[in-house]
């Protein structure tokens, strides 16, 4: 599970629904929240560790 750092619950925000993430509204969530825009970067590193995907910076 994915903690967010204002503490607030990504079901709630609406960023996780039963299909998955929405990552439209995680991004805008990292845009508009003062604690999340901090570690945005960490943030999406996480998302993509549970989501299975790899930071660009990784890929060949």
């Amino acid at each position: 599970m994915l903690d967010l750092l204002c503490g607030k619950d990504p079901i709630e925000l609406g960023l996780r629904t039963y299909e998955g993430w929405n990552i439209t509204a995680f991004l805008d969530h990292l845009s508009s929240c003062d604690k999340c825009s901090k570690s945005q970067e960490s943030l999406i590193n996480k998302l993509n560790s549970i989501i299975g995907g790899k930071d660009i910076e990784e890929r060949p």
